[in-house]
């Protein structure tokens, strides 16, 4: 384990983690101009916006496929060739002459970031155990709102200069190549998966048998569902606080800014959280501060009430990732492991990218300020159930296992 420990190690694996935030916040910025410089092509306003949600869509699809490539042929050969993709695909929007072509390096920077994600957070699962893998989760979790934080940054000074110059920035992932080859090993998981063997029916169901499918299936449904809320905070905020405070887009990046980096300090420290509270209880606490979080937004006009709403609320959804990440590593063997995490990544890509269509009906008929108090609703719902679970398992927990379990 002294290897996994290595701090390089570490560092290549969150650094590697950085580039799934870099891959669609360094983009925003310049979509405006994206749709202007294309004034010819038929609804090049929606076409633009697409370069920035058609890479959460191929995400969600190919992080499923990507987990079994994971499982069956190993985690670094798909993590060099996840960031070579990264680097090479989207920068080819730098030349591209053709909005269409654009989108079509968005769809290999989505295998990418799919590559990058599930393979990732699959190594971490595997090169550590108990606090140590806790306080690396935490750290993964934490590194992503301040990659985004960043980025947003990057990109609103990237798009005052050149908006093609925002896909040169993709070519960073080639610098993160060497230190892979050089310190990232493959974990050896003993002879547990043939390469290349395709399973029988009878071995299908045998594979089925051995995970906790309605487990699996339960924290999916709750990390797509917190994901509609959290990207909320990212794509309607801007537009709420113009309409209600009038503010310009510098404050509007500082309130988005304040949020991500709060958000990260928080989940920084989710080793020494989960060292106090089970899963469930986190998850209680998640969905509390999401619906008080969006209860505030909603009920005020005051730009610095609604910047500690969104605080609340995404510093809440902010512990999802790591907390699903855990528990899913804690439960699930390791020879179906990067399966297993593939479904975190596509519910979590998924819920961004239905994020937008799920809540426009919402918007419609009540506005945005009620939407993010229905919102908060189904948030202190959601913490009423898992508060209900954990009070009804409390005695069996007890009973069964000391305080702390992975379960």
């Amino acid at each position: 384990m002294s290897e996994s420990d290595s701090p390089l190690k570490v560092a290549t694996l969150l650094f590697a983690t950085t580039l799934v935030a870099l891959s669609g916040a360094i983009v925003n910025p310049v979509l405006p101009a994206i749709e202007s410089a294309f004034p010819s092509v038929p609804n090049a306003g929606t076409l633009a916006q697409l370069v920035s949600t058609l890479t959460g869509l191929i995400i969600a699809i190919f992080a499923p496929i990507i987990g079994v490539i994971v499982d069956r042929y190993g985690r670094k050969a798909v993590l060099v060739g996840s960031l070579a993709l990264y680097g090479v695909g989207p920068s080819l929007a730098y030349v591209a002459d053709s909005l269409y072509v654009i989108l079509g390096t968005r769809v290999l920077l989505g295998i990418a970031v799919a590559g990058i994600m599930v393979s990732s957070t699959t190594l971490i699962a595997d090169y550590y155990s108990g606090k140590r893998r806790e306080k690396v989760l935490g750290w993964q979790g934490a590194i992503m709102p301040f990659g985004a934080a960043v980025a947003v940054i990057a990109g609103g000074v990237i798009a005052d200069l050149n908006w093609r110059t925002a896909f040169l920035t993709y070519l960073v992932a080639l610098l993160v190549l060497p230190a892979v080859v050089r310190y990232i090993d493959e974990p050896d998981r003993g002879d547990k998966q043939q390469a290349g063997s395709i399973p029988t029916w009878t071995e299908l169901r045998e594979i089925l048998s051995t995970l906790p499918l309605a487990f699996l299936a339960a924290l999916y449904l709750i990390m797509f569902a917190g994901m509609i809320g959290y990207n909320q905070i990212n794509v309607e905020i801007p537009f709420y606080l113009r309409t209600v405070t009038s503010v310009g887009g510098l404050m509007t990046g500082v309130a988005l800014a304040a949020m991500m980096i709060i958000s990260g300090l928080v989940t920084m420290n989710f080793d020494r959280i989960r060292e106090r509270f089970d899963p469930v209880v986190i998850l209680v606490g998640v969905f509390v501060a999401t619906g008080v979080g969006f209860t505030v937004t909603s009920l005020t006009t005051n730009y610095w009430a609604i910047v500690v709403g969104i605080v609340i609320a995404g510093t809440g959804l902010g512990l999802l990732l790591p907390t699903t990440n855990y528990w899913v590593s804690a439960r699930v063997d390791e020879q179906y492991r990067g399966r297993a995490l593939s479904g975190v990544t596509t519910t979590q890509f998924l819920g961004m990218f239905i994020s937008p269509i799920a809540v426009a009906p919402l918007i419609e008929m009540f506005g945005t300020g009620r939407t993010f108090l229905v919102l908060g609703a189904v948030g202190l719902v959601l913490a009423g159930v898992f508060g209900a679970v954990a009070v009804r398992n409390q005695s069996s927990l007890t009973e069964a296992t000391p305080a702390g379990s992975d379960d």
